[in-house]
């Protein structure tokens, strides 16, 4: 018998302690494929080539993927760890809760079926979510500390930070002084020298700031030699350099960690931060600026999110990029409501001259749990005339797993089908179809029907290494059919249910005339719920034109908007956008936080961070529930941390106003803007330390007052509107 279909035939239908039955049909078929590669390539290295758009990378020259598992109910972690030591080609990983991360040799996949597992998944591959800020979430009035009881900047709190690209020499991660760095240990997975974490046997681990030097950065990988991450702590914590471009967490620590772009690696690091933090006895929220687009549920019960939620319980805290799939029609919901209900839709497929690397389409769709649908599609030359069609593949066959080609007047189409009566996660019934269709001069038209029930449908675009992680729209092409929508695009891992999603806007700025402007949704931020209805985004934070550190290793270029000379290298800034620097911002509040009340539980800064979230012109007012495009509103770190000061855990409520009046900017070169001061006639005055009135005036709907007449220094501006009066503290500088 043929090797290859004899692996494929064991992975149908080996016993054991796992069946098919335990592992889902899109991973089938991706280990299928897999297999195929191995079968092929027999030296190591010569995989690790190949294998891009899987979960494949080096751990101690074996070429070995990553994978999840539940065990089961009978099996201790220590049980689990006894096994797999006992097994040369099994690496285990983190453990919460009975869920594991491991990896096996990709050489002795057999091994697979004797793990001690109810339910196994292949690692999902991580994507980057790339596509003012410190204004835009007032954090200047907190660096200053106006309205609180001190300044906070982070100090005693870790950021972790899990990406791709990290620079550790750069003057961004030392403290305000630059002479030490706040960089508390890096774990690069993909550099094999060692020495790895204790609990590991892959990756090299650095602490004292002789080894980060030494290193310099992480190890290139499939993204190169690349500056994300940099950026992205920057954001989150930067000290500034010395040219001012602060972070939201300037003291904070920092936890790096370079993954191996699959979610098992992503578990494990998740694990070191955490007994980093525990070591220090330090609070930790990790920031994650990257997504599992179509792998994995959508909502919230896959086995990674299982494994978070865990850990939150715990008290760590987990920041997420919401996507950026953005308005993009890439989303149909339909409700069948009686037999022959048949819906149809054109495929829009991502331009093959766009990326080297495009393949076609992949259409995922979820239904209800104990109903089934059927999906196929049809091929349409012209305006309408269908010159060839699939099958129709019912979920009631699954599970089931199927290349096929369709040939249309020479041209082929190639597509591959998986499928499920019920998933072994969520018991919903799904299908998954990838279609690639090259140069052909065809239109690919969906075609979904079932008796009754509910079904959620996505376009994504299908690269060859498996990172494209971005929507293409549905379109309603002919009269009967339908177009898609944008909502439902919340993905991996923010889609759990404790990671606090942030959204993307583009923040406030104040003009040379200091009229504010800006503030408007970025294109970009994804829309929610998730496919379980709940919430997301849970707030939106500056995600446009974010001007942080790059690495001085990259290997990409960028339009430079700022450099400084450090220790004779000379080192850049530039502005990136995405939900990838939307999620640092909040982190960094985050980190604001626990620094004012370190007791606070990962729920109580997620209620917090949404119960102080701002309205405003461009969100409207937002349901008390909050709004499937903005979250609960915009991050304000200057309430946020005021309520954490005051939170009441048993009660879940802040000893403050939700709806608190306050100034911004502070400081303020030439104008201060007033938050929540009620309409009507309104007389402000405004007083020096000494007491001494140096101005005041009289508006009909105050909103703003003029301050750049004043010297530097200190002042009270008093506030009378209605018979009430306020007092807020500001800084002038000139």
């Amino acid at each position: 018998m043929n090797i290859r279909l004899y692996l494929f035939m064991l992975f149908m239908f080996c016993g054991g302690l796992i069946s098919a039955q335990n592992i889902a049909q899109v991973d089938l078929q991706a280990l299928k494929e897999l297999e195929a590669l191995v079968v092929e390539h027999q030296d190591p290295k010569s995989l690790l080539q190949v294998t891009k758009a899987y979960p494949v990378a080096e751990v101690n020259g074996q070429a070995t993927v990553g994978l999840l598992g539940r065990l089961t109910s009978s099996v201790t972690e220590t049980e689990w760890r006894a096994w797999a030591d006992n097994e040369e080609a099994v690496f285990a990983g983190a453990c919460r809760n009975g869920i594991v991360s491991f990896r096996i040799d990709a050489y002795s996949l057999d091994v697979l079926w004797q793990t001690p597992m109810d339910l196994v998944e292949l690692a999902s591959r991580a994507v980057p979510d790339l596509n003012k800020a410190r204004y835009g979430t007032r954090v200047d009035s907190v660096h200053n500390g106006f309205n609180l009881p001190q300044p906070y900047h982070g100090e005693g709190v870790l950021i972790g930070v899990l990406d791709w690209g990290f620079d550790y020499t750069h003057p961004m991660f030392y403290d305000t002084t630059l002479t030490s760095t706040r960089i508390r240990a890096v774990w690069d997975q993909y550099r094999q020298a060692g020495p790895s974490p204790s609990d590991y046997e892959y990756g090299t681990v650095a602490e004292s700031q002789t080894e980060l030097q030494a290193m310099g950065s992480d190890t290139s990988n499939v993204y190169g030699y690349s500056s994300h991450g940099s950026h992205v702590a920057g954001i989150a914590g930067g000290s500034g350099a010395g040219i001012g471009i602060k972070g939201m967490a300037p003291a904070a620590e920092f936890l790096f960690a370079t993954l191996m772009v699959d979610e098992s690696a992503a578990l494990d690091a998740f694990d070191w931060m955490q007994s980093v933090a525990e070591a220090d006895g330090k609070r930790l929220v990790i920031n994650n600026s990257w997504g599992l687009p179509q792998w994995g549920t959508p909502d919230g019960s896959a086995l990674s999110n299982q494994f978070i939620d865990s850990m939150s319980d715990e008290g760590v805290v987990f920041v997420s990029s919401n996507g950026n799939n953005g308005d993009v029609d890439f989303h149909i919901d339909h409700t069948f409501e009686e037999p022959g209900d048949t819906i149809r839709s054109r495929v829009k497929f991502y331009p093959l001259n766009a990326n080297p690397n495009t393949w076609g389409q992949n259409l995922t769709l979820w239904g209800e749990v104990g109903e089934s649908f059927e999906m196929g599609f049809q091929l349409i030359a012209g305006v309408s005339t269908v010159v060839g069609e699939s099958p129709m593949y019912n979920t009631a066959d699954g599970p089931l797993m199927l290349d096929a080609i369709e040939v249309v007047n020479n041209d082929t189409i190639i597509y591959d089908v998986v499928m499920e009566q019920s998933h072994p996660v969520n018991g919903r019934p799904f299908m998954q179809m990838r279609i690639h269709k090259g140069d052909a001069y065809l239109a690919v038209v969906m075609q979904v029907t079932s008796e009754n029930g509910r079904i959620h449908a996505w376009n994504h675009t299908h690269l060859t290494n498996d990172v494209g992680n971005w929507g293409q729209d549905f379109q309603a092409a002919q009269p009967g059919w339908i177009g898609g929508d944008p909502y439902y695009g919340i993905q991996q891992p923010a889609c759990g249910h404790s990671v606090i999603a942030v959204g993307a806007y583009s923040s406030e700025y104040l003009n040379a005339v200091d009229i504010e402007l800006g503030g408007t949704l970025a294109n970009f931020s994804s829309y929610g719920p998730t496919l379980d209805e709940r919430l997301k985004p849970s707030v939106s934070a500056p995600g446009v034109n974010v001007e942080s550190s790059l690495s001085s290793f990259r290997d990409g270029s960028y339009s430079i908007t700022n450099s400084v000379e450090f220790e004779g290298t000379e080192y850049e800034f530039a502005r990136l956008s995405g939900t990838s620097m939307s999620s640092p911002a909040t982190a960094g509040v985050v980190a604001l936080m626990l620094e004012a009340n370190s007791e606070l539980t990962p729920a109580d800064v997620r209620s917090i961070l949404e119960s102080t979230a701002r309205e405003d012109d461009e969100t409207g007012v937002l349901p008390t529930e909050g709004d499937h495009v903005w979250g609960h509103g915009k991050v304000t770190a200057s309430q946020a941390v005021l309520a954490a000061l005051t939170w009441d855990s048993s009660l879940g409520v802040a000893d403050i106003e939700n709806e608190q009046s306050y100034i911004y900017p502070n400081p303020a070169k030439k104008r201060i803007w007033f938050y929540g001061v009620d309409g009507g006639e309104s007389h402000w005055e405004v007083y020096d330390i000494h007491g001494r009135l140096c101005q005041s005036g009289q508006n009909l709907n105050l909103n703003s007052v003029d301050v750049s007449g004043l010297q530097s220094g200190v002042y009270i501006i008093k506030v009378s509107t209605l018979g009430d009066t306020q007092d807020f503290k500001f800084f002038k500088r000139n």
